[in-house]
């Protein structure tokens, strides 16, 4: 009986005597490292490769092509950008089709959405819709016609 109080005790003080764990919002010296890494060299290289074209179907896709880990993308989106990564790339995407939807008048929707990274049309109209509260089409003839 003395045995087994006795072995209770120590399992209770090696427990208490382990370091605390780091609490999960507190980032580690290799995650800040990495998302320094990201913002300083990746995210520059990404936009000036205009990553955001490729039509990536996740963020782990996305990840291994940056060079960088999922949980890496996420944290630096969320806490330094404020903004989750889809929605950032989303909109690089539809800021470069208005773009190109304005210096390339003869070109089709259907084509500019492909080029800048949408796998299907409807789902770039009703993006484009949401960031530009008209579809595509209807906002090219408006600036074109506007000229502004």
């Amino acid at each position: 009986m003395k045995d087994c109080f006795t072995q209770r005790l120590k399992g209770l003080f090696r427990r208490k005597c382990r370091p605390a764990p780091r609490p999960a919002h507190e980032p580690t010296r290799r995650t800040i490292r990495m998302m320094d890494e990201l913002e300083k060299d990746l995210l520059p290289r990404y936009l000036a490769e205009k990553g955001y074209r490729h039509p990536d179907r996740t963020l782990e896709d996305t990840a291994a092509r940056m060079g960088t880990e999922k949980g890496i993308l996420q944290r630096y989106f969320s806490e330094r950008k404020h903004i989750d990564f889809r929605t950032w790339r989303t909109r690089l995407r539809i800021e470069e089709a208005r773009r190109l939807l304005l210096e390339e008048p003869d070109t089709p929707v259907s084509v500019i959405s492909a080029r800048v990274g949408f796998s299907n049309r409807s789902n770039f109209s009703r993006q484009f819709a949401s960031y530009a509260g008209m579809p595509p089409d209807r906002w090219r003839k408006r600036k074109l016609t506007d000229g502004s």
